[in-house]
């Protein structure tokens, strides 16, 4: 679990706050904790504050960043973004404009993330160490690229050609697809972005899993549905059901309730990140007969009179 504060938390805020209010929250704690406005002893301290409120304004300012972290935490902007790519875009000098003079540092605030070679306020690629002014190395842009897969290529694995327009030429990659991955995850490929005086961007391809008819997927988890008959459901039954490594035969005891679950261990998709595997679930529904012959109702009632008695 990420040991990161709650960005709310940190700028102060209800999670409902408008832009306006996170603008004038981050501008309120920037002022507090610029680093060139305390003495020499609170320094570092105060850079590491000045640099989590503003990590925090760069992410909850972004709308696509904000929804992916209302959702999945730091976990999800950490997947979609490395760390500088989470400052990219956000315009922190306009949170100030107005205000005149406040005496900020100006220089402070273009070397503060110069650790990650990232220019805080427009940059568009990463600075080289050493490099300043216009003549700066600029590295080229990331590129995205979606890759369609189905459930049982993510399930075992795959290899999936592409085809990348790096500025003018046109490249052909082979893109090796783990077993476990699922709609959303991002596989980098170093150097495949767009070409720039500092060194060419990285390619992500983020992969997206087809829907399948038979199995529902939650993580790691497959569900699948199947229907048995009334009086199987009362006596018990043997039943063969579908997985992504072929039938298994799963026992359903007397007197299954229809919407029970049972769990076949190991059987759903791997765990991209550890090992081991998901489960299973199998949902058991009973049908209920709509038309019955005049001996099963008979029958029927007579079971209904024997249970009650």
């Amino acid at each position: 679990m990420s040991s990161k504060r709650d960005y709310y938390e940190i700028l102060g805020v209800k999670k409902n706050a408008t832009q306006e209010e996170l603008k004038k929250a981050y501008r309120e704690l920037a002022l507090r904790y610029h680093p060139d406005r305390v003495s020499a002893d609170k320094k570092k301290e105060a850079e590491n504050t000045f640099k989590e409120i503003s990590e925090a304004y760069a992410v909850l300012s972004d709308p696509q960043k904000r929804g992916l972290y209302d959702q999945y935490g730091h976990t999800g902007v950490d997947q979609k973004f490395r760390q500088e790519d989470i400052f990219r875009g956000t315009d922190f000098r306009g949170v100030f404009e107005g205000f005149g003079d406040l005496n900020l540092g100006g220089g402070f605030f273009e070397t503060l993330f110069g650790d990650m070679g990232f220019d805080l306020f427009g940059a568009r690629g990463r600075r080289q160490k050493g490099s300043s002014g216009n003549g700066a190395s600029r590295r080229g842009r990331d590129v995205e690229v979606a890759i369609p897969i189905s459930l049982e290529e993510a399930y075992r694995g795959t290899e999936k050609t592409i085809q990348v327009q790096r500025d003018v030429p046109v490249r052909t990659l082979t893109v090796t697809i783990p077993p476990g991955v699922d709609t959303g995850s991002r596989l980098r490929i170093k150097g495949e972005g767009e070409a720039g005086s500092g060194g060419s961007g990285d390619l992500f391809a983020v992969i997206d899993v087809a829907p399948h008819r038979t199995f529902q997927r939650n993580g790691a988890d497959l569900q699948v549905e199947i229907s048995i008959s009334l009086t199987r459901a009362i006596l018990g039954t043997e039943i063969k059901v579908p997985t992504l490594d072929g039938e298994v035969t799963m026992k359903v005891p007397a007197g299954t309730q229809s919407g029970s679950i049972f769990r076949l261990r190991g059987k759903g998709m791997p765990h991209l990140k550890t090992k081991g595997t998901g489960d299973q679930l199998v949902r058991v529904t009973v049908e209920i007969p709509r038309r019955l012959t005049e001996h099963q109702r008979q029958l029927i009632e007579e079971f209904d009179k024997s249970a009650s008695a």
